[in-house]
């Protein structure tokens, strides 16, 4: 068996044998960087919801839990640890040299927001809290950036999952574009949300005038 075929099907049996509970452990071990499909978790606890294993808002709320909270892990484990131990001990973590290369392009490009753009794109959302902590971001804004990220990719992908049905398997095919058109969504939502406050101070300080 290929080996990304048998870590799928690690992650469906774990979540079929443990319910909720092997849908909290598989997010949160992904995004301390285990190599575990969160897409492919997500969508197929969304698809449990169509048959009615499973509740749609808890299969939200779980998968988000657990996100968050193994993010909130790797980001410990970057803030009191550094740079050297990742560098060091990275391959303990399931983090190679490349994938913390890549966050670091992603956190000069876009500062604290990367933290919200890398839990949006799948293949890279598990790496973007090491260097949060590396770089001591701000703990209430990590938390932020990290639960709103992942409350929006959880429930999209549970979303497609339970709208698939039986198809929901699917959405292996279509990853990369859903990603990115989760990315363009929320970055379309921040720009309306900017143009509608300017122009409400703007309006403040025309009638003050």
């Amino acid at each position: 068996m290929h080996i990304l075929e048998a870590i799928s099907q690690f992650v469906l049996d774990l979540i079929t044998r443990l319910g909720y509970t092997g849908l909290f452990a598989g997010m949160f071990g992904q995004a301390i960087g285990v190599p575990l499909p969160s897409e492919l978790m997500m969508g197929f606890g969304g698809y449990l919801a169509f048959v009615q294993t499973f509740k749609f808002l808890a299969v939200v709320l779980v998968g988000t839990g657990g996100d968050t909270l193994g993010a909130v892990a790797a980001y410990l484990i970057g803030y009191y640890g550094g740079r050297p131990l990742l560098t060091r001990f990275g391959r303990f973590f399931f983090i190679a040299a490349r994938e913390l290369a890549a966050a670091d392009a992603w956190f000069a490009r876009f500062g604290n927001r990367a933290v919200l753009v890398c839990k949006l794109l799948p293949g890279v959302r598990a790496f973007g809290s090491y260097p949060a902590g590396v770089t001591r971001m701000h703990f209430g804004v990590f938390l932020f950036y990290t639960a709103l990220g992942s409350m929006v990719f959880c429930t999209s992908f549970a979303a497609l999952g339970f709208h698939l049905g039986k198809h929901w398997d699917l959405i292996i095919e279509q990853i990369k574009p859903i990603g990115i058109g989760l990315l363009l969504a929320v970055v379309l939502a921040v720009v309306i949300w900017l143009v509608a406050r300017a122009r409400s101070v703007k309006a403040g300080r025309s009638s003050a005038a």
